[in-house]
Parts: structure tokens; sequence; C-alpha cells
């Protein structure tokens, strides 16, 4: 009996050395499977953040600048860019900003710089009063050069361009009103002054007149800036 006792002990302890590695070598194979899962969900995740990374990525300077200076200028639809950005500046501080604190001064300043003008080229000639200066007297000339080539009244011209450079800056509608009551005053002064200028220099204040056909503002713009 000994003998069979101890053949089915060793046996027993055989089959039992035998079965118990198996669990752990399953867990092994779990263990690898889950580091490799890991891994491979880590990798995924760093692919996906250097793609979003390079999506984020601006150009580089040296090519935008190659692109803003290439093709010819006048046909790479700089009218639309103009427009685009303007239109993006006045969105951005308003419409009324821009005309308050832009469109104002610039009237202003004009003005006055018209009014100047006016005043260098009637030298003596420059009165108050809306009658011509007698000839006779040594100091009256008709004026027919200068500012004076583009319109007949620039310095009634430049007071309502200045008075209404005023009404925008202080945005005031009040303002507005009497600088069009004004010009309804300058263009009455203005025709009383003509037929004065007319009684002294006749026919050739007639020519000046027809060849000078606006009286305050100049009818076709780019004649300014342009020899007549």
């Amino acid at each position: 009996p000994i003998p069979l006792i101890l053949a089915f002990t060793s046996s027993a302890t055989r089959r039992a050395s035998a079965f118990v590695p198996q669990p752990l070598a399953l867990n092994n194979g779990r263990n690898y499977q889950v580091s490799t899962n890991k891994l491979l969900a880590t990798e995924k995740k760093d692919d996906v953040s250097n793609n979003i990374l390079s999506s984020l990525q601006l150009p580089s300077p040296e090519a935008v600048k190659e692109n803003i200076l290439e093709g010819n200028v006048g046909e790479r639809g700089e009218t639309y860019v103009v427009a685009q950005f303007s239109l993006l500046f006045f969105i951005a501080i308003g419409v009324g900003d821009v005309v308050t604190t832009i469109l104002g001064p610039v009237f202003i300043i004009a003005g006055l710089i018209l009014v100047y003008k006016s005043a260098a080229d009637l030298k003596d000639n420059l009165s108050p009063w809306p009658v011509a200066t007698d000839p006779k007297a040594g100091r009256g000339s008709l004026i027919n050069e200068g500012i004076y080539c583009y319109i007949r009244h620039p310095m009634y011209a430049g007071l309502l361009l200045g008075m209404t450079g005023l009404s925008i800056l202080t945005d005031s509608i009040t303002r507005l009103l009497l600088t069009f009551a004004l010009y309804l005053v300058l263009d009455a002064k203005s025709d009383f002054e003509e037929a004065s200028l007319v009684k002294t220099y006749g026919s050739d204040y007639g020519e000046y007149k027809a060849k000078v056909k606006s009286k305050f503002f100049p009818l076709d713009v780019k004649s300014v800036f342009t020899n007549r």
C-alpha cells in the first residue's frame, strides 16, 4: 500500500505542477496585450496631437511675402482687398466714428487751405464787400489764374467746406443747417458780386464766366489735379 500511495502522490504532484503555470502564462499574455494596447493608444493620441498642431501652424513669413509680391500691380484684385479691409475697419470702430474723427477734420483743413489759397491769389483785390475793386485805383484786376482757373468763388467754397467739416466733427445737426443757410447767403452774395464784375470788366468777365462754369465746386474734380 505504501508504494501505491507514494506513486499516487507523485503522480498528483506532477499533475498539479503541470497545471499551476497555465494561469500564470495566461496572465502574462493578458498583461502584454494590455501594455501593447496602451502603447498603441498613446501613439494614436500623439499622432492626433501632432496633426492638430500641424493644422494650427501659420505659414512662414517668407512665403506670405512672396505671395504678396507675386503678380502685376493692378491685376491682382487690389480694389477688392482695399474694400474688404476698409469695411472691416469701419465695422470695427463704427462708421459714425470714422465720419466724425476723419472726414470732419479733413473738410476743415481743406476749407482753410482753400480760403488761404483764394486770398493769396486775389492779392490786392481782397475785400469783404461783394463789389469789384476799381481798377482805376490801381489795385483792381480780373483774377483768372491760380485756383480761380477752376472755380469762380473758391473762398466761399472754402468757408462752406470748413463749416461742413465742423458740423460733422461736432456731430451737430444745427450747425449743418446753419451751413446750408450760409450756402444760400453766399450763393446770393456771389450773384450780386458777379453782376458788379460784369459792370466793371464787361465782356472779359463774361468770357471768364463762360470758361469757368463752376461757382463753388469744380464740376470736373479731375481738372483740379490735371492741366486744363
